[in-house]
């Protein structure tokens, strides 16, 4: 595999985050079981997906998985850190603090242009 863009690698780890909150949703009992060894961003995304063949549920997890990652594009770092928490998503120190940096300069040069 070749090696993620910090953007690819961020927006992954969102993903993961937003599916993971989206399947607990659907399924309470839903165990997400991956330290922080063995992470890899969209794991949580992919092993869910290859054992549920509903096409039905699919869609209405990734939807709401979608959604959750433009909503995660703006919180704060606590925000991150704890929706990650929850869900049981793996961050290494400081990663939501640079993923929050990230996505904050990003809306900021769609904001901002020189004429």
């Amino acid at each position: 595999m070749s090696t993620l863009t910090e953007n690819r690698h961020f927006h992954l780890i969102l993903a993961d985050i937003a599916m993971a909150a989206a399947i607990k949703t659907h399924d309470r009992g839903y165990v997400i079981a991956i330290g922080p060894e063995e992470y890899q961003p969209a794991a949580i995304r992919d092993a869910w997906l290859a054992r549920n063949a509903d096409e039905s549920l699919r869609r209405r997890v990734t939807a709401m998985a979608t959604a959750g990652v433009a909503a995660l594009q703006g919180a704060s770092p606590a925000q991150l850190t704890a929706a990650a928490e929850t869900y049981g998503v793996p961050l290494v120190p400081g990663l939501a603090e640079r993923i929050v940096e990230h996505f904050s300069d990003r809306r900021h040069a769609v904001l901002t242009y020189d004429r």
